[in-house]
């Protein structure tokens, strides 16, 4: 084995190089790299504050799934930018919290709303004169009648209008004004369509308005909202980074998910995988670190994070390739991971020797930014050694991590080493933010911010946890449960004196700046927060104080210092919270703070940029078959912006994106760049965005034939009058049941089936909207759909085409439920997408009183139809796109 560790390094690369905090986006996807990019991202395209803060929904509800919580050490993911890159398993009140959160980041206000079985939130663009509901748990959002996004009290009060038939009844917003995605149909029985399971969960209007017009209760108390976190991506010699839209162990099982590994999941309060929750398969993915410095070289010693009394046989030609600079000492060093998403395993694979019983070789680990230590592999015999080291509770749960070789040589330095090292890190990725490609052009975006290493401390805070961190303390009280939102989890022990605790973080090369994100909480105006920063750990300066004891109890504080505020070689930084209280000591009305997040930033080691190689591996489903390839991007200086193209019938499968310095990638020096067939596609397969706004319904309850009787043997025959009965199907797999009867019915498979509406008078018809059902491999959406208009029934007007593949390009504003990409329905004609209303503008108007729609099967399989829609007027309008990119000449530049 020591033989192919040293092969495997002498494959790669020797070109030394490192750059930080690098962003790989796509226009398909916003940047989840920071707060202000995802916003910036996800929102700039958009004019309108309420346009802003349905983008903010859009993306909340896209990049989760709803489950219950995830959490580490027993603590909620309440960050953004956490929750999003690696996470994205939570229930109503977490997103609640993070769509706040990104509100606040435009200038908004925002604010919890607690309904009876129920949490949502609201923002307010003009100062709280306005408020307006946004639920991206259930998926929905409605309108008040002058347009804009209406709130809770709106929504509870009643209202009337010609949807309702006049009749004026409480949630009538929610009822009858829902956004277009968010509703199947207008009325109690309608489904909130892109929720997780609408029809098998009874996700109804009418349910979901019975949790505003039962009541809620505004929460004053507190903001619910924290942010700080960052999505840190940095690149070193002898590395590479792929990340898979597929958990690793089922790939690795070639699909089989019926027994998920714990190596690679951050498992929910049940132990269980987060795939686990609900059925979901589709929200987990994992990315992998390959690290394998080559210690034969003297540039090696870039790649170190620190050491002490360590030496290269490149530089005195004694010993292992690592080995202690003397006997009788101590030497270590120290390599650090960044592993940018979040660690659930790591394989450390190390060569080298042990001369005697006396020498010493070990290595350690660190999740805590090495403030304490464990030892993970000691040594205990002579001679030639192989450590293989499985380790996954010792590391996971944090995005950084440090390893560290130990080793002391008793008589000669050349005793004791290490000859090759490899680490294999596992993270866990939400696969619905990673930055993928869809079908046509796609833009692809790397840059890069500061190069600067960062060192980040996201200390528990909650029963006693914080000894295992803290520099210092003074009568401080930890509470049993971590934070709430409404009360500190760590504050004042004692009553009538200042309490305290302070924190110490050290980098081993010099600081340019230190972040602290902090949650402060006082409940009274006798009681304050002080919260302190020094670099000396004697001298303090207060950057915040929470005295008034107003609502909200809680304070998100954001304090970065950088500059001229850093004083020239400074290596630690401290924080400290100084709680006082007259009452209340160690209860759930002391002073204290919630949550900490300690980031500082120093000097690189090693900043020099070199090539790097951006790979994208995806599946293209092909008219004649599917077609696996791949394109590698070689970016010779950031920022660079680059186009793949995609063919196909629809979006590909995504397999894996990759990046690592060129020549350090599996392929090595074989890399070919480009496509991997050598073939572009050009832009032809790009279809442009567009959104419809509907009026003047003229089918609903009006007759129709059918050239062919439905199904009866499915259980769910048409009973002549359910295609216009204005009950459009959500996505389900039911096929049969009475929630069901009425929204869908069944044709087996054969010859097309035309339907014929009769408007039952003459009018101007401008579109169609034709609502079909996939619930399972029998019955499927149609083939295509011929529409045509007539006055009489006999001379009939072409007025369009609808296709299958029509619904793999739906509306800009579509909102697709939690199961669209869910595994499970892969081998359906339509995948996922259960239900679908096929839109069809036509190019002019016209003039008729009959619609007939020749529905063809698909071959073999029979079809599912839910509506027949015909609309008086139909108004198409260009979709703006999902994201904004950034100008390239507002980015930095390297090298």
């Amino acid at each position: 084995m020591k033989t192919s560790l040293l092969l495997l390094v002498l494959l790669c690369g020797s070109a030394e190089a490192a750059v930080y905090n690098l962003h790989l986006v796509t226009d398909n996807v916003p940047d989840y790299t920071s707060l202000e990019s995802l916003v910036q991202s996800s929102t700039g395209q958009w004019q309108t504050p309420q346009d802003k803060s349905i983008a903010v929904w859009r993306w909340g509800r896209r990049s989760r799934r709803q489950t219950s919580c995830a959490t580490e050490d027993g603590r909620y993911i309440l960050d953004p930018v956490l929750h999003y890159n690696s996470y994205g398993a939570m229930n109503c009140g977490i997103i609640s919290l993070l769509n706040i959160a990104s509100w606040r980041q435009l200038g908004y206000q925002g604010r919890y709303i607690q309904l009876g079985d129920h949490t949502v939130s609201e923002v307010s663009w003009d100062s709280g004169r306005t408020w307006h509901l946004f639920d991206s748990s259930m998926s929905v959002f409605c309108f008040n009648h002058a347009g804009e996004v209406a709130s809770c009290r709106e929504i509870q009060e009643s209202h009337a209008c010609e949807l309702s038939g006049g009749k004026s009844e409480p949630g009538h917003y929610y009822l009858y004004h829902y956004a277009r995605p968010c509703g199947s149909h207008p009325g109690p029985t309608g489904w909130r369509c892109a929720a997780d399971q609408p029809v098998e969960y009874n996700r109804t209007l009418e349910a979901g308005a019975s949790s505003y017009t039962d009541g809620f209760s505004v929460d004053e108390y507190c903001q619910a909202a924290r942010w700080g976190q960052r999505y840190t991506l940095n690149l070193r010699s002898y590395e590479s980074y792929t990340r898979y839209w597929e958990p690793l162990d089922d790939v690795q099982r070639k699909g089989d998910n019926s027994a998920n590994d714990p190596a690679y999941f951050r498992p929910m309060t049940d132990g269980s995988d987060p795939d686990d929750q609900h059925g979901l398969n589709n929200l987990r993915g994992n990315g992998r670190w390959l690290f394998q410095p080559d210690l034969s070289v003297s540039d090696c010693r870039r790649v170190f994070y620190r050491d002490e009394g360590v030496t290269l046989r490149a530089e005195d030609g004694a010993g292992p390739n690592l080995h202690p600079t003397q006997a009788g000492s101590s030497a270590w060093v120290i390599f650090k991971v960044y592993a940018a998403n979040v660690i659930t395993s790591m394989r450390i694979e190390a060569d080298g020797t042990r001369g005697g019983d006396t020498d010493l070789l070990r290595i350690l680990v660190s999740r805590d930014a090495g403030l304490n230590w464990n030892p993970v592999w000691v040594c205990g015999s002579t001679g030639p050694q192989t450590a293989r080291v499985a380790l996954r509770d010792e590391v996971a749960g944090v995005t950084q991590c440090l390893i560290k070789i130990a080793m002391q040589a008793a008589r000669s330095q050349g005793d004791v080493g290490l000859d090759a090292l490899r680490v294999t890190t596992i993270t866990q990725v939400n696969r619905l933010t990673l930055p993928k490609l869809t079908l046509g052009v796609n833009q692809v975006l790397l840059r890069a911010d500061d190069q600067v290493e960062t060192t980040e401390l996201w200390p528990a805070l909650h029963a006693g946890a914080y000894r295992r961190t803290v520099a210092a303390e003074d009568s401080v009280y930890s509470d049993k449960q971590p934070d709430g939102m409404y009360k500190a989890t760590l504050g004042a022990g004692v009553d009538g004196r200042e309490c305290s605790v302070t924190w110490r973080l050290e980098v081993p090369t010099d600081i340019t700046g230190v972040t602290y994100a902090a949650v402060s909480t006082n409940r009274s105006p006798r009681s304050y927060v002080s919260l302190r920063h020094s670099w000396d750990g004697s001298q303090f300066r207060t950057f915040h104080l929470n005295r008034d004891g107003d609502f909200p109890f809680d304070e998100q504080v954001l304090c970065t210092l950088a500059g001229s505020e850093v004083p020239a070689a400074a290596r630690q930084a401290y924080f400290r919270g100084v709680f006082f209280c007259t009452s209340g000591a160690g209860t759930y009305n002391m002073p204290g703070i919630q949550d900490l997040l300690m980031r500082v930033a120093h000097k690189p080691r090693d900043a020099a940029f070199e090539p790097i190689e951006v790979t994208y591996c995806w599946t293209e489903h092909r008219e004649d078959g599917d077609v696996t390839r791949t394109h590698t991007e070689l970016v010779r200086s950031l920022p660079h912006r680059y186009a793949i193209h995609i063919a196909g019938r629809r979006d590909p499968t995504l397999h894996w994106v990759r990046i690592n310095f060129q020549g350090h990638g599996p392929e090595s020096a074989s890399q070919r760049y480009g496509y991997s067939d050598g073939a572009d596609v050009g832009t032809s397969w790009e279809r442009p965005k567009v959104t419809y706004r509907w009026d003047e319904p003229l089918a609903v309850g009006k007759p129709y034939t059918a050239s062919r009787a439905s199904n009866s043997s499915s259980g769910n025959p048409d009973g002549g009058r359910e295609l216009t009965n204005g009950i459009v199907i959500a996505p389900t797999d039911q096929a049969t049941g009475k929630n069901v009867q009425e929204a869908t019915a069944f044709w087996e498979a054969g010859e097309p089936t035309t339907f014929v509406v009769d408007l039952e008078r003459e009018c101007q018809v401008a579109g169609v909207c034709v609502s079909t059902h996939q619930p399972n491999g029998r019955f499927c959406h149609p083939a295509g759909i011929e529409v045509a208009v007539s006055r009489d029934a006999h001379e009939w007007l072409a007025g369009g085409m609808i296709r299958q593949d029509d619904l793999w390009n739906p509306p800009g504003d579509y909102e697709a439920w939690e199961h669209d990409d869910d595994p499970q329905y892969a081998a359906l004609p339509a995948g996922g997408r259960l239900a679908y209303s096929f839109p069809l503008a036509f190019q002019t108007p016209v003039t008729g009183r009959y619609v007939r729609l020749i529905c063809t099967p698909v071959q073999d399989r029979g079809m599912g139809l839910s509506e027949l829609a015909v609309f008086g007027k139909v108004e198409v309008r260009s979709w703006p796109g999902d994201v904004t990119l950034p100008d390239l000449a507002s980015l930095p530049r390297l090298p």
